[in-house]
């Protein structure tokens, strides 16, 4: 892999964001970073001084990939009143995301980085991401704020906790038992769009 001398940084953390995609974070090591990237062994920690401050960097990517996303979307709307449909298309932007970057995921919203305070950058970008959640629903309907941000933690506790079962339930789909629980959540997933509205609906009322 080339690389410029001053973009060195950005480019070890798109190879941990390669690697994390690939293995996950638990097998990440700043050596195979440099492997990846085909610099010395010592080059990483010029840039980061430990693992976590670099998964940190590729927590914070993950943030503003999602929220930038979610931005997109507000934008297409022409109408300061969001539709049902562009705030689905928020849900489901979401839900996509936490799927097809599970790796990433679960390095934002896992205990692995346990004190978002040591890093103001990913905390900003984290707050900022939760600012874009509160302007959909700001945009549904017109919440005052305490009810906003009520509405705000319900929604994303929910898709959350949707994206955890999914997780689950595709990890150990051929050791799970076919439970009640398990059943009732294949058959939300085959349902998946009239699942997630009724269910946002539902919260939102």
């Amino acid at each position: 892999m080339k690389y410029h001398h001053g973009n060195l940084r950005v480019e070890l953390v798109k190879c941990a964001e390669n690697l994390c995609k690939k293995h996950g974070y638990e097998k990440l090591s700043l050596r195979a970073i440099a492997k990846e990237a085909n610099v010395s062994q010592t080059a990483p920690y010029r840039h980061f001084k430990t693992k976590n401050d670099l998964l940190a960097e590729v927590a914070k990517s993950g943030f503003n990939e999602l929220k930038s996303g979610i931005d997109d979307i507000l934008r297409e709307s022409d109408n300061k009143r969001l539709s049902q449909s562009t705030l689905m298309k928020c849900m489901f932007h979401y839900m996509h995301f936490a799927n097809s970057q599970k790796n990433i995921y679960d390095i934002m919203f896992g205990t692995v980085l346990s004190d978002f305070a040591l890093y103001p950058e990913l905390s900003n970008a984290a707050d900022q991401t939760f600012t874009s959640l509160n302007e959909i629903l700001r945009r549904y309907k017109n919440y005052d704020e305490s009810e906003l941000r009520s509405k705000s933690i319900k929604i994303w506790a929910f898709l959350h906790g949707m994206v955890g079962l999914n997780q689950i339930e595709q990890s150990r789909s051929k050791q799970i038992k076919q439970t009640r629980a398990v059943s009732n959540l294949r058959e939300a997933k085959s349902n998946l769009d009239i699942f997630l509205t009724e269910s946002i609906n539902s919260l939102l009322n």
